[in-house]
């Protein structure tokens, strides 16, 4: 076979000497039924398939059944804890119960969701203060299976799943308050706030406690690794160091605590880093990285998709809360975890 040579079906066929008609039924696996094919005949073809090395287009064969057995994730960048956490557990379970998962990044989805690229999309990719969305209602109003991870969408033939963060954030700051004067934040991003972002938390808690805001405490890491490891430097270097730093994502506290560990300083005892998601990355760092998020959910995600896959969800679609809590270990010192356990690394 000459270098670059892709075989067809029809290539197939003609060295197994059937039709292309016979082909396709040996290559779908079915059985039984009207149609007979002979051993030696599926034995032609399957030789046939083998010896061109021939890898049927599983996205034309969905196409034609109305099926691809494929099921994205849409999530923002790889780099990040959470959405790292997401596609491993799709990756995980999804070929378990026959699809095939595919990681689509950024805006990528939409594109990719409106050609029919898929039976299923987890979109956990949205700016956080979106009610709704176009491709969202399109997709849905054609029958695709959504879960949709949001703080503030609600279900429309589509399921949701709803971050709760509020409370969880509140704890968060009266605990930091509670020993802490000079606490830092490094933050996603810096355009304005909405009333319950993760960065509102940290100023109304500072508030709460007669602490005032100070800029010189704040760094922003637009979501980047490099960005976040260079402000937590910064914040770690400054004339009175801040004593705690609140991340508004686990990223960011992980390349926290890896600047800290440059300039040889200690975490918990010189200075405590809380992230925000309970990512898994953060639950197995050493230290173990106390966060504010929810109980694991990511599996739970997987599996709302696959209940509407199977048609077992309710068509108008549900809304499952997910309440976020802090979860304390092992890079702050208050002496115990929110199970009673002593806060150590394990």
């Amino acid at each position: 076979m000459s270098k670059g040579f892709k075989p067809t079906i029809r290539d197939v066929a003609t060295a197994a000497g059937v039709s292309l008609t016979t082909v396709s039924y040996v290559l779908s696996g079915r059985h039984g039924g009207t149609t007979r094919i002979s051993q030696p005949t599926q034995d032609r073809v399957l030789s046939a398939v083998k010896e061109l090395g021939y890898v049927p287009n599983q996205a034309a064969r969905g196409m034609r059944r109305g099926k691809t057995d494929v099921v994205a994730v849409a999530i923002g960048n790889l780099e990040w804890p959470w959405d790292r956490a997401l596609a491993t557990a799709a990756a995980n379970i999804l070929p378990e119960r026959g699809y095939q998962p595919v990681i689509l990044l950024g805006e990528d989805w939409r594109k990719f969701m409106m050609s029919g690229g898929a039976d299923g999309v987890i979109i956990g990719y949205f700016p956080e203060a979106k009610t709704e969305d176009e491709t969202v209602t399109e997709l849905a109003r054609r029958g695709v299976a959504q879960v949709v991870i949001s703080e503030t969408m609600n279900p429309a033939g589509f399921d949701v799943l709803a971050p709760e963060t509020e409370a969880g954030l509140a704890d968060c700051m009266e605990f930091l308050t509670a020993s802490h004067r000079r606490i830092a934040c490094i933050r996603r991003s810096d355009s304005p706030d909405r009333p319950k972002s993760r960065f509102a938390a940290y100023a109304k808690g500072l508030d709460n406690a007669g602490i005032p805001l100070d800029q010189s405490l704040i760094r922003t890491s637009h979501h980047r690794p490099a960005e976040a490891y260079q402000s937590a430097l910064e914040l770690l270097q400054l004339p009175v160091r801040p004593t705690a730093i609140l991340c508004t994502d686990d990223m960011e506290a992980l390349q926290a605590i890896r600047a800290a560990f440059r300039l040889g300083l200690r975490v918990p005892e010189d200075v405590q880093i809380v992230g925000v998601g309970n990512s898994t990355e953060g639950q197995e760092f050493d230290p173990a990285l106390t966060t504010v998020g929810p109980d694991p959910i990511f599996e739970k995600v997987v599996r709302m998709l696959l209940d509407r896959l199977e048609g077992t969800a309710p068509a108008d679609g549900v809304r499952v809360a997910s309440p976020w809590k802090l979860h304390r270990r092992g890079t702050t010192t208050d002496g115990t975890t929110t199970d009673g356990t002593p806060a150590t690394a394990p």
